[in-house]
């Protein structure tokens, strides 16, 4: 775990002094400012020291304040801030007022301010990384100009109940978790080259990202619903799960560069995917109780992983579906029959090597010691590729072999007696 006081690598000093707010852009720049300005790793635990940072229009290098000296942390004067600036465990501070800070080009940090309520960043524009976290009381963000750059935004364990004041387009990370007074997140972001991960906030919050376009990865858990009308593509995985969403529709999206996850969410009853091309990775619809369909992949030609299904479904297809590069399984105690899935498997199109489906009536199954494209030969000189394959239907298993012979023998006294 990294200390609340680490120093900071040359590399990062170095990157930090090179960064200059220009017109809601980053560049490189380096600020000339004086000793007193200048600081390495600055912990502040008073309000003397809290007045020596605020003496200085623009500040370089790391600055910490710390500890329960503070009613009140007031950094009027402060513009801007090379470097990281961390508010931690301030527990007796009620208010943060920096109501002249515009730039902070590493993290600006507020951590475990149990009885923070009131915060100023009235003209903040500019932040590598804004990271709120175990800020129970505080209920708005204070970003009254708005954030328009940044490289990350974290908003953990707040009392938030809105985002206002976030208006970036493109971010690394955007992750907003455990926030159970927001019941809305709607966001003009345009890309998230990370991970974009909405969870466990609110017990049914609506997360809109109608002008997302893309994105990495994407993680959705416990939401009401989701809507991404302009996704084209994640390039990396997808989940949501643990959610009371009815709905899960992305009809823009095209390619999943790894897996998709769908699980776990009670109310889902729709999946809607209606451009999705192919998966990367592995695709899993699982444990959605109330989902009766997965009809909804009619362009889905590839799957890179293998497919774990489980439900009651009556319907469900992948008409398109070519090329499944894992393993298959499919279980379903609705009304839907593994026939068109099990000639999937005898077309050769699921290249894993494994196969089952099962249905209420029957259950195929198939495995093969065939990997990497090897084969095993039999003793004919024949090459195989070792493969099994078994259907059974339920209900309809063959006798015991103690009642058999019981009844051979019967069969056998009664020919003796005629004789």
């Amino acid at each position: 775990m990294n200390s609340f006081f680490s120093s900071p690598s040359l590399e990062q000093i170095q990157r930090k002094k090179s960064i200059l707010h220009v017109d809601s852009t980053l560049t490189t720049a380096t600020p000339s400012v004086t000793k007193a300005c200048s600081f390495s790793d600055f912990t502040a635990t008073q309000s003397a020291q809290v007045a020596q940072v605020a003496a200085c229009a623009t500040a370089v290098g790391d600055i910490t304040i710390y500890g329960d000296a503070f009613g009140n942390i007031d950094l009027t004067g402060l513009q801007q801030v090379f470097g990281d600036l961390s508010i931690k465990n301030a527990t007796l501070a009620a208010g943060v007022n920096a109501p002249t800070l515009q730039l902070v080009s590493g993290t600006l940090e507020l951590n475990a301010n149990t009885i923070l309520s009131n915060l100023n960043l009235a003209q903040l524009t500019t932040v590598g990384t804004l990271n709120f976290n175990a800020l129970p009381a505080l209920e708005t963000t204070g970003l009254t100009a708005g954030i328009t750059s940044a490289d990350s935004v974290i908003i953990s364990d707040t009392g938030l109940s809105t985002l206002t004041g976030i208006n970036v387009f493109e971010l690394k990370t955007f992750n907003v978790n455990n926030n159970d007074q927001i019941e809305t997140i709607n966001s003009g972001l345009k890309r998230v080259t990370d991970t974009l991960d909405i969870s466990y906030n609110a017990e049914k919050v609506d997360v809109i990202l109608d002008q997302l376009t893309g994105a990495n990865n994407i993680i959705l858990q416990s939401i009401n619903s989701i809507s991404a009308q302009n996704l084209t593509a994640a390039n990396g995985s997808v989940a949501i799960s643990s959610s009371s969403v009815d709905a899960i529709q992305f009809k823009q999206l095209q390619t999943i560069g790894n897996s998709l996850t769908i699980n776990k969410n009670d109310q889902l009853e729709e999946l809607d995917f209606p451009k999705l091309t192919s998966i990367g990775g592995a695709l899993e619809i699982s444990d959605n109780s109330k989902l009766e369909s997965f009809d909804g992949f009619p362009e889905l030609k590839t799957i890179g992983g293998a497919v774990n299904m489980n439900g009651t479904f009556n319907n469900g297809t992948f008409e398109s579906l070519q090329r499944v590069a894992g393993g298959f399984t499919l279980k379903t105690d609705g009304e839907l029959s593994c026939q068109a899935f099990n000639k999937l498997n005898s077309n050769g199109d699921v290249k894993g090597d494994k196969f089952q489906c099962e249905d209420r009536v029957t259950t195929t199954s198939s495995s093969s010691s065939k990997k990497n494209g090897s084969t095993a030969t039999d003793d004919s000189g024949d090459s195989t590729g070792a493969a099994e394959t078994s259907t059974s239907k339920k209900n309809d298993a063959p006798a015991p072999a103690g009642k058999l012979a019981s009844i051979v023998a019967a069969f056998a006294a009664i020919g003796v007696a005629l004789i």
